[in-house]
């Protein structure tokens, strides 16, 4: 049984180092069972993904791992082409409760783009469209695979920041009243868009958090780390900045000197977004490629609500929970 065992276990190893660098949380699958026959860029895909993977996989195998500084540690694991005009990928598993199972569901991690040339910009292609992608190093650019923390930014734990177009208490009243809790002293503290609160409520974007020491093993490994903080231009920027480094004096060190990552969604999907003359015609109404993430992990509405279970669940079990982000070939393949 012993010998069994040992095979099964090089085996499945085997087959991580030839699809790529290895997990820093070996799965209990191979990668390609992850990979869906199609990945819908045009609606919502949760469901479909969904079903297809758990007809496949009970589990991933990524919750309750040995930490690298002792505990249990929990993760979400986001695939992403390196042909960057594709959609990528989201899993993981709520394991207790009426959602428990596996889940899988579009995601976006290509950074700024613009349909114009930009000096120093990557040319690639959405559909048939030629566009031009902001550099991995960038302030915008690619997600940077790697492993990140992850924690939802809930009023309960966040003080938070609004940005936008101004401060005024009109503005923030586009939130829903639900997400901004209190002034009072939190843990923590985060400056985010109103774009990324769905008007229905419910929902919040994950804080993303370059975690530097779990990154041996995977893609981030080698990833320059380092602090580039920006200088403040207004009254307001210079207070959110002070509050930031108050709560996290190393909050501007990141991956190539980046910061202020998140998981998050947007409001292309609002019906009052949708049926705007303004935005008649845009691609980002139609295709899920098409629409920015500025450096960070974008999802659909649906998609972030079990991933918020995802995360309240395991951090209420006393685990780190993370996301890995991994580049992969086998994306590249879609039709």
């Amino acid at each position: 049984m012993f010998f069994a065992d040992s095979l099964i276990k090089f085996a499945l190893f085997f087959s991580l180092l030839t699809a790529g660098p290895a997990f820093a949380g070996e799965p209990a699958v191979k990668p390609e069972a992850l990979i869906p026959a199609a990945i819908p860029t045009d609606r919502p895909a949760l469901d479909e993904l969904t079903a297809e993977l758990r007809g496949k996989v009970k589990t991933l195998g990524l919750n309750g791992l040995p930490g690298v500084k002792g505990g249990k540690v929990s993760k979400a694991l986001v695939l992403l082409p390196h042909d960057r005009g594709r959609a990528g990928l989201i899993n993981f598993e709520i394991e207790a409760g009426s959602r428990a199972g596996v889940y899988q569901c579009e995601a976006l991690g290509r950074g700024l783009t613009s349909t114009a040339p930009v000096a120093g910009w990557q040319r690639g292609m959405i559909g048939g469209t030629t566009v031009y992608y902001a550099p991995e190093d960038g302030s915008d650019g690619a997600t940077v695979p790697g492993v990140y923390d992850l924690r939802n930014i809930s009023p309960d734990l966040y003080e938070i920041s609004i940005l936008g177009r101004s401060d005024s208490p009109a503005d923030d009243a586009a939130v829903p009243a639900d997400t901004l809790g209190g002034k009072e002293p939190k843990p923590f503290f985060t400056a985010v868009w109103r774009s990324w609160y769905p008007a229905a409520g419910g929902i919040m974007p994950v804080d993303l958090i370059w975690a530097e020491d779990s990154q041996a093993g995977t893609q981030g490994e080698g990833v320059p780390f380092f602090e580039r903080r920006s200088t403040p231009t207004s009254a307001a920027s210079k207070a959110r900045q002070a509050a930031q480094l108050s709560h996290n004096p190393r909050y501007y060190y990141g991956p190539h000197g980046r910061s202020g990552f998140a998981v998050h969604t947007d409001l292309w999907e609002e019906p009052s977004k949708q049926a705007d003359p303004q935005y008649a015609g845009r691609p980002e109404l139609s295709d899920f490629r098409w629409r920015d993430t500025f450096g960070c992990v974008k999802l659909r509405p649906g998609c972030l609500a079990p991933l918020n279970r995802f995360i309240a669940e395991q951090s209420a079990l006393g685990r780190r929970v993370q996301l890995e982000v991994r580049e992969t070939a086998l994306l590249d393949e879609q039709p």
